[in-house]
């Protein structure tokens, strides 16, 4: 009851960081893309179909792990198998890790400077972002923020063995999970070395890291290393290299110097602060600052953006920033919160966060959750489909985005017990269903892949109907 009574912000924070996250999200949540895949692939884990492989990385052939499935499976049960659990369960561990951290800030530089804080990392717009938008590309911001509170605020010389296995595992996971973080690994790596007084801890921390890869790893022993041969052996990894693995994938410069101005260029709006500004501040912070800890954290950022340049140079997007972004905002804050002026700064941040506020978060998504439920029902009622045929599933979008399988149709086949046939299988397919948001298809001209593999000279039958207005679907049975 003391506790409550000393750090009751800490609620209001949490209460009002939830409802800020959650205000709207299934309205305004578009499900389609990595966030239909998912909730396809979780709705096939709780029917008992359980997977060792997470995504598709953007890098060969390699895939991530599935953590981020089995983390979102208890609300997606408790839910009725409804988006909406996953969605209201990624804000709360987004609160949850906001209060975490406002929390230690509190302890050591005071509570009005740890509830401001929290308030800057509530109101950044990438955070926002992340914390609407559950999947690997975003959830793994929440456990990042944990571990760097963790590594910063507390003596990790203090840390048993266990802590440290179990510190490694977190940021395996972290990088496990999307593959970008992996930018981050190095110039973290460096921090816990020079931190850690007994060596042989570090080592331990490697340990867990590695563990963390323990999925993945299995699936290659069972699978003869297809990921890696798939990747290095048949050098896919150049279509990541080369930026052809994506349509309409954003390349940046490859001259290191103007990659450099672009991605802070491309950072701005995620960060919603002036950028130049705050490196400034933490180059300053060099100079004024004068514990070790803190010049080494300021240190692997610096590092962190070296390897992030490097790294996008062959291939952008969005989400890839997320690792730099959490750690650059993270040392920031705790510059801030190390400065004589920290409540001034940290207001007016509040201030010019709460001015550039991303609005546009909270729109109405043109492709949202209740929509395509609509559309899949309708087509149950309306094409004939038993549980025993073989069908499989194309999405064709009027912007030509890379999304074939229509995972988020498929999702809702299955959760009404009909579970396609895997994409991989076309060949095999009776009948397919395509989703067209192209009123006419001139299927003899529908040069995919996916058709190709069905084989559109076997098809002796042709089906469809409008379910709405922008929405044209097809049955064509062999």
């Amino acid at each position: 009851m003391r506790i409550l009574k000393k750090y009751w912000f800490l609620i209001i924070l949490g209460l009002f960081s939830f409802f800020l996250f959650s205000f709207k999200i299934q309205s305004s949540s578009s499900f389609e893309g990595d966030l239909g895949r998912d909730l396809f692939e979780i709705g096939k884990i709780s029917y008992g179909n359980f997977t060792l492989l997470g995504p598709k990385g953007s890098f060969g052939g390699i895939y991530t792990a599935p953590y981020h499935y089995y983390l979102f499976l208890i609300p997606f049960l408790f839910s009725g198998r409804q988006l909406g659990g996953v969605l209201f369960f990624n804000a709360i561990l987004f609160s949850l890790s906001l209060v975490f951290f406002s929390f230690h800030v509190s302890k050591k530089f005071g509570r009005l400077a740890g509830f401001l804080s929290g308030l800057v990392v509530m109101l950044l717009p990438f955070f926002i972002f992340s914390a609407r938008n559950p999947g690997n590309g975003f959830t793994p911001v929440l456990f990042f923020l944990v571990f760097l509170t963790i590594i910063y605020f507390y003596d990790l010389n203090k840390f048993n063995q266990l802590k440290i296995l179990l510190l490694g595992l977190l940021l395996g996971i972290i990088i496990s999970t999307l593959f970008v973080y992996v930018i981050i690994l190095v110039p973290i790596l460096l921090f816990l070395y020079f931190l850690l007084k007994n060596k042989k801890m570090f080592f331990l921390f490697l340990i867990g890291v590695f563990l963390a890869f323990s999925p993945l790893i299995l699936f290659e022993f069972k699978n003869h290393f297809i990921m890696l041969k798939n990747t290095f052996v048949d050098k896919s990894y150049l279509s990541f290299v080369n930026n052809t693995n994506l349509p309409n994938g954003v390349k940046l410069n490859k001259n290191i110097f103007i990659n450099t101005f672009d991605l802070i260029k491309k950072m701005q709006p995620y960060l919603g602060i002036n950028i130049y500004l705050a490196i400034f501040f933490l180059l300053g912070s060099l100079v004024w600052v004068k514990r070790y800890k803190e010049r080494l954290l300021i240190l692997i950022t610096g590092i962190s953006f070296v390897i992030l340049t490097l790294v996008l140079r062959f291939q952008y997007s969005a989400h890839y920033l997320l690792p730099f972004l959490t750690i650059f905002s993270f040392c920031l804050l705790t510059m801030i919160v190390n400065n004589k002026y920290k409540i001034f700064i940290l207001i007016t941040l509040i201030i010019l966060l709460v001015f550039s506020f991303p609005g546009s978060y909270y729109a109405n998504a043109q492709r949202n959750y209740s929509l395509i439920k609509n559309r899949v029902e309708k087509t149950l009622a309306k094409l004939p489909v038993s549980k025993s045929n073989k069908f499989n599933v194309i999405l064709k979008r009027s912007d030509n985005a890379p999304t074939p399988a229509g995972n988020e149709y498929r999702f809702f086949f299955l959760i009404n017990g009909y579970e396609p046939q895997s994409d991989f299988l076309y060949k095999d397919s009776e009948k397919l269903f395509v989703f067209s948001e192209e009123s006419v298809i001139d299927f003899k001209n529908f040069d995919t892949w996916e058709m190709s593999e069905f084989d559109y000279s076997k098809v002796k039958k042709i089906s469809h109907f409008s379910s709405d207005r922008k929405m044209t679907i097809y049955l064509l049975e062999k």
